[in-house]
């Protein structure tokens, strides 16, 4: 698939997929600050927290690693448009490059 895409397009495509990468990391990373922010005012026991932590650490991280390992640049790229976590522009060329991986994406569940 990376001859389909000239250098400059390959380069944008790493910038790009290192951008949906940290966005899908920083909104599954909110979810667990909400967890200590309960730790925090006094809702939630250090216990409990800990636990959150373990299973972020087995669960969710894993689970984004894993899937960040499995997947091509474009094909993160065309799932973080897919999914809204690509908040940066796409040029217009590489964009219809990445339709069909978009429109996958977009039919298949986060």
């Amino acid at each position: 698939m990376t001859s389909e895409f000239t250098k400059a397009e390959r380069k944008t495509l790493r910038e790009l997929s290192g951008l949906t990468y940290e966005a899908e990391a920083h909104l599954m990373l909110e979810e667990l600050d909400a967890e200590f922010q309960s730790w925090r005012v006094g809702d939630l026991e250090s216990s409990e927290l800990l636990r959150a932590i373990h299973e972020f650490h087995q669960e969710q991280s894993r689970e984004l690693w894993s899937r960040y390992q499995a997947l091509k640049e474009p094909e993160i790229v065309a799932r973080g448009i897919a999914y809204g976590f690509l908040k940066e522009p796409v040029p217009e060329e590489l964009r219809a490059k990445l339709a069909p991986l978009v429109e996958f994406f977009a039919r298949h569940s986060k």
